[in-house]
C-alpha cells in the first residue's frame, strides 16, 4: 500500500482568520473530521473540531480565529520516501504528508478514538449511563464510522467492539449508509445473527451544526419486546400482504430512497430486466449507472423536478424498458422515496404496432368514407353525364387532398369556378378557412392591389382610418380563387410571385410582412402560352401557377351533358316560376347539335328564356332562337343520307364539317381556330373519322 492511499480527501482549505464557528460549519457541510489551515498559501496546521467542543459551543469563543486552535508540530512523512508500513510505528493520530520540497500535500488520520461531544469531568458518568441503557446505542462521526458502541449493542448483536469501532456502519450492521435511513419517526428493520432489530437514527447537532449520528436498536424478535401482541400481529399481516402484492405485481417495481439508494426490487423487475436484485439492493443509482447496468436513473431526474416522470431506459444487454417514477414526500415535504414502475418495451412496442395498424385502417376507412361522401355530394350538386367531365371531376377530387397550386383552364361559361369550389369543399381547408374569390379582370389594376393585399391607415386618399385586410388575409387557412388570372397587371404578377415563394404579404402603405397560409387556385379562359410569347404574362409565375393544370372541356365537346343540363335547369325554372313546361324531341335534337359558344352559361340563359317566353307547355323548335333553329334545316338535309341513331347523325355532321374545314384551311391549327376548338381536339377528331392528307384532306 502506498502513502497516497492513506491520504484523507482534501475537501476544503481554511484561512487562518476564519472564525471558529464558521470553520466548524464548513467542516460539517464537507463531512470531514479535519482540515488544513493556511495563511498566504503557507500551511500552518490542522484544525480538528472534535478537540475543541467546549469552545465551539461557547458563544464567547465562536468568533475567534481558527488559527488559535491548530494542531501544529505534527509528525511529517515524505509521500515518496516513506513506506506505508512505517505509519504504524508513529504513535500520533494525525500525520502530515509532504512532498520532496516539504510542502503540505495531505494528511493521514491514523486512529479514530471516540471523542466525547462535551469533554469534561463528567465523561465517565456519561459513558456509564449510556452503557446502562437497555437499548443498544451506537455513535458515529460525520463519515458514519462507528466511534462508540454501548454494552446493549454488543449483547443484542453478539458483536464485539473490535467488530464495530473504527469501521463504517455500512460494513457492520447495515448494507447501506445511515444517511439513507430517514431520521426521527421512521425505522429500519435489520437482521443480525438471526435477531431482528428495529433501528432509529438521529443527527447529533451542537449549536445547529451536525457533528455525527446516533442510532438506537431494539430487539423485536420476540413478541414481548413490542407494546402488544395484537400490534405485532397487525404489523405482520400488513407486511405479508404488502410483500405478496409487491412480489406478485406483473409490472416491475423498483424503490429507492430520496438519495437514490436501492431499497426494494420485486421479482417482475428481475424477469423484465434480467438483472439480479442482489446486485442492486443497497446500491446507489449513481453506482448502478456507472457500472453500465442502466443508462440513466429516473430517481435523480425526479429529485430535480419533484414531479412524476416517465422515461425510456436501456439496460445492460441493450434491452429497452419503460420506467414511470413517482415521488413520495414525508411530512416535512422532503423526498423520502421514489417508486418506479417498469414495463417491457417489447410488449408495449407490439401494442404500439397494433395500434398503428388500427389507426392506419381507421384512416383508410375514413378516407374511403370521405371520398364516397364527396362523390355523392358531387353527383347531387353537379350535373354531368359525359366521360370527359367525369375525368375532370375525378382529378379535382384527387387534387383536393393536397395543397398544390391549381390552374383551371377553360372557355368562358364552362364552370371553372365550380371546379375550384369543389377542390376547396373537399379539402381540409374547408374546416379551417373560407373560399375567397375575386375576378382579376373586373377590377382596375390600382384598386386590385389594395383588394388583394389590403392597405394600412393613410395608405392613399379615401383609405379607411383603421385600414383594411386584403383577400389574402381573408383567405388565411382557406382557399383563394383568382379568376381570369391572365388579366392580372404585370406589377401585380411580381407581387403574386413573391407571395407564392415566401408565403408572406405586405399591405399597401405598410412595412411589416405578414405570414399567410393559403391554397391558391387560379383560372383563365385565355391562352397563357400566347401571352407569355408576347411578354404579357411572366413565365416564372406561369410555372408557379401551373403545378396541377385542370382543363374544363367546352360544352360542344361533351354533347352527353347537354340534355341532362337542359332537364336540370328546366326543372329549376319551372319550380321558380311555377310552370310545368317540357321540350319536344325535335327541340332536344337541335339543342344537342348546337355548338354552344357560350357553353353552360348560354344554355342556362336559353332555358330560362324559353320557360318564361313560350306560351304552350311544350317547347318546340319554332320557339328556339333563329341562330339555333337554323341548324334544324341542316339536320334535315343530312338525315335522308344518314340512316341510323341520333349519334350516328351527329357523327356524320361532325365528319362532314371537318372535311370541309380541312379542305378550306389546310392545317389543323387553322381548322381549330375556325371551329373554335383546340388543335389537339381537331387532330383527335380527324383520327376518329380516319381523315388523311392526300393532296388535300379527304377520307
Amino acid at each position: 500500500m502506498q502513502i497516497s492511499d492513506l491520504l484523507q480527501p482534501k475537501n476544503i482549505w481554511l484561512e487562518a482568520e476564519t472564525q471558529l464557528g464558521i470553520a466548524t460549519s464548513q467542516l460539517s457541510m464537507a463531512q470531514t473530521e479535519a482540515a488544513p489551515v493556511r495563511s498566504d498559501a503557507t500551511f500552518l496546521g490542522l484544525f480538528v473540531p472534535s478537540l475543541h467542543w467546549r469552545h465551539i459551543i461557547n458563544p464567547e469563543y465562536r468568533h475567534r480565529p481558527v488559527k488559535e486552535y491548530l494542531l501544529q508540530d505534527l509528525p511529517k512523512v515524505d509521500i515518496n520516501a516513506t513506506n506505508a508500513s512505517e505509519i504504524d510505528e508513529i504513535s500520533c493520530c494525525f500525520i502530515i504528508v509532504t512532498n520532496t520540497t516539504g510542502d503540505y500535500v495531505g494528511h493521514i488520520i491514523k486512529d479514530r478514538p471516540f471523542l466525547p461531544l462535551a469533554p469534561g469531568p463528567d465523561t465517565a458518568l456519561t459513558t456509564a449511563i449510556i452503557d446502562s441503557l437497555p437499548i443498544g446505542t451506537i455513535a458515529m462521526d460525520l463519515k458514519e464510522t462507528v466511534v462508540y458502541a454501548n454494552d446493549a449493542v454488543l449483547k443484542t448483536t453478539g458483536l464485539t467492539r473490535r467488530d464495530l469501532i473504527g469501521l463504517p456502519i455500512s460494513d457492520t450492521l447495515f448494507r447501506k449508509k445511515l444517511s439513507t435511513i430517514p431520521a426521527g419517526a421512521d425505522c429500519e428493520i435489520v437482521v443480525i445473527n438471526g435477531k431482528t432489530l428495529m433501528a432509529t437514527c438521529s443527527k447529533i447537532k451542537i449549536q445547529g451544526n451536525s457533528c455525527g449520528t446516533v442510532a438506537v436498536f431494539q430487539n423485536i424478535s420476540r413478541a414481548d419486546n413490542l407494546p402488544s401482541g395484537l400490534e405485532l400481529e397487525a404489523m405482520k399481516n400488513i407486511a405479508v400482504e404488502f410483500s405478496a402484492i409487491f412480489e406478485n405485481s406483473y409490472d416491475g417495481i423498483y424503490i429507492t430512497d430520496g438519495e437514490g439508494n436501492t431499497l426494494r426490487v420485486n421479482q417482475a423487475y428481475e424477469r423484465i430486466t434480467g438483472l439480479n436484485r442482489k446486485n442492486l439492493l443497497g446500491k446507489n443509482m449513481k453506482e448502478i449507472v456507472a457500472k453500465g447496468l442502466l443508462n440513466e436513473s429516473i430517481t435523480f431526474k425526479i429529485r430535480k423536478s419533484r414531479v412524476p416522470l416517465t422515461i425510456s431506459q436501456k439496460i445492460h444487454g441493450g434491452k429497452e424498458i419503460l420506467v414511470s417514477g413517482t415521488p413520495v414526500f414525508d411530512e416535512k415535504g422532503e423526498l423520502s422515496r421514489v417508486v418506479s414502475n417498469v414495463r417491457d418495451m417489447t410488449e408495449l412496442n407490439n401494442f404500439r404496432r397494433q395500434l398503428k395498424k388500427s389507426q392506419e385502417r381507421a384512416s383508410q376507412y375514413e378516407y374511403e368514407v370521405k371520398n364516397l361522401r364527396a362523390s355523392q355530394w358531387v353527383r347531387t350538386q353537379l350535373v354531368y353525364g359525359s366521360k370527359k367531365m367525369e375525368e375532370t371531376i375525378d382529378l379535382a377530387l384527387q387534387v383536393a387532398r393536397v395543397d398544390s397550386t391549381v390552374l383551371v383552364n377553360g372557355e368562358s361559361g364552362t364552370g371553372k369556378e365550380i371546379i375550384a369550389n369543389i377542390i376547396h369543399r373537399q379539402s381540409q381547408r374547408a374546416e379551417t378557412g373560407s373560399f375567397i374569390k375575386i375576378n382579376c379582370g373586373a377590377i382596375p389594376g390600382p384598386l386590385l392591389e389594395s383588394e388583394l393585399f389590403g392597405y394600412e391607415e393613410g395608405a392613399f386618399t379615401g383609405a379607411k382610418k383603421q385600414g383594411k385586410p386584403g383577400m389574402f388575409e381573408l383567405a388565411n387557412n382557406g382557399t383563394l380563387f383568382l379568376d381570369e388570372i391572365a388579366d392580372l397587371p404585370q406589377e401585380l404578377q411580381v407581387k403574386l410571385l413573391r407571395v407564392l415563394q415566401f408565403k408572406e404579404i405586405i399591405r399597401v402603405g405598410g412595412v411589416k410582412t405578414q405570414k399567410i397560409n393559403i391554397r391558391l387556385i387560379t383560372a383563365t379562359s385565355k391562352n397563357l402560352d400566347e401571352l407569355m410569347a408576347k411578354g404579357e404574362f411572366r413565365t416564372d409565375l406561369y410555372y408557379r401557377l401551373k403545378v396541377v393544370p385542370i382543363t374544363v372541356p367546352p360544352l360542344r365537346e361533351r354533347p352527353d351533358d347537354i340534355l341532362p343540363l337542359t332537364a336540370f335547369y328546366l326543372n329549376r325554372f319551372n319550380k321558380q316560376y311555377n310552370y310545368s313546361k317540357g321540350l319536344s324531341k325535335d327541340a332536344q335534337e337541335v339543342l344537342v347539335t348546337h355548338k354552344w359558344p357560350g357553353n353552360v352559361r348560354e344554355l342556362v340563359n336559353l332555358v330560362e328564356r324559353l320557360v318564361v317566353t313560350t306560351r304552350g307547355n311544350v317547347i318546340t323548335t319554332d320557339d328556339l332562337p333563329t341562330s339555333i333553329s337554323r341548324q334544324k334545316d341542316q339536320l334535315t338535309k343530312i338525315a335522308p343520307h344518314t340512316a341510323g341513331s341520333l349519334q350516328e347523325i351527329l357523327d356524320a355532321v361532325e365528319k362532314e364539317t371537318l372535311v370541309r374545314a380541312f379542305r378550306e384551311h389546310g392545317s389543323s391549327r387553322k381548322v381549330a381556330s375556325a371551329l373554335k376548338i383546340s388543335q389537339t381536339s381537331a387532330m383527335r377528331k380527324a383520327r376518329k373519322h380516319k381523315l388523311v392528307f392526300k393532296k388535300g384532306w379527304a377520307e
